[in-house]
């Protein structure tokens, strides 16, 4: 019973193992099973604590894959933990927490390290990741060189409202925005990133400096085969 690959139609081919030696005979069609993606590196990544910036408008976190990246970048999931200290009046708003594509590479910020999640893969220096922060505590709008500056595009891919510290007895539990958990993920092409966006504080209380915000982001780095 030979092995056949057959032509169906230009281009596309299926591979059958035939009854009897005869051309004419019939045959049972099979399946040879192929990778999707090539994962050459899976990471992880998290911001310095940084501190809120009043009514500002404040980009917290970017990951970018640059021009002519020879992978693409699937971003897993973003979680974005916030620590209140600071009571705020029922009718202040919080910031949204908004997650928005851009394309042009982020200018200032700090670039931030990568943690490999599997050793033996290697990260493509196309792909880096951005904060707002120098370091914990320290640089958040401070200087036009610490300040991360994207520009986004509409429409978010997701937003949430950030939580609020409306009184200060009893316990505050870990107050984190989980983004793309258990949904697709987002998958950034050459020249594409994703930024973590802290927009619609609209007095200096919603968002105070003694906010302190962290940005988590798992990506994975692969081609096609």
């Amino acid at each position: 019973m030979p092995d056949v690959l057959s032509t169906v139609t230009s281009g596309l081919y299926a591979r059958f193992y035939r009854r009897g030696a005869a051309t004419t005979d019939g045959g049972d069609q099979y399946v040879v099973p192929v990778e999707d993606k090539v994962v050459s590196y899976q990471g992880r990544t998290t911001s310095f604590i940084t501190p809120g910036r009043a009514a500002v408008a404040q980009k917290v976190f970017a990951i970018h894959n640059a021009t002519a990246s020879p992978v693409l970048v699937s971003v897993d999931r973003i979680t974005v933990d916030v620590l209140t200290t600071a009571l705020k009046a029922a009718t202040v708003l919080p910031p949204l927490i908004r997650m928005h594509r851009f394309t042009a590479l982020p200018t200032g910020g700090t670039a931030l390290a990568k943690a490999t999640l599997d050793t033996a893969g290697v990260s493509n220096a196309a792909v880096t990741v951005w904060g707002d922060s120098l370091a914990d505590n320290i640089g958040a709008g401070s200087s036009s060189a610490t300040t991360l500056t994207v520009t986004t595009l509409d429409p978010p891919l997701s937003q949430k409202y950030a939580p609020r510290f409306i009184t200060l007895a009893g316990y505050e539990p870990i107050d984190t925005a989980p983004f793309f958990h258990g949904e697709p993920d987002v998958t950034l092409r050459a020249l594409e990133g994703l930024c973590v966006f802290l927009n619609m504080a609209t007095v200096t209380t919603g968002n105070p400096a003694t906010d302190k915000w962290i940005v988590s982001c798992d990506w994975t780095e692969y081609t096609r085969p």
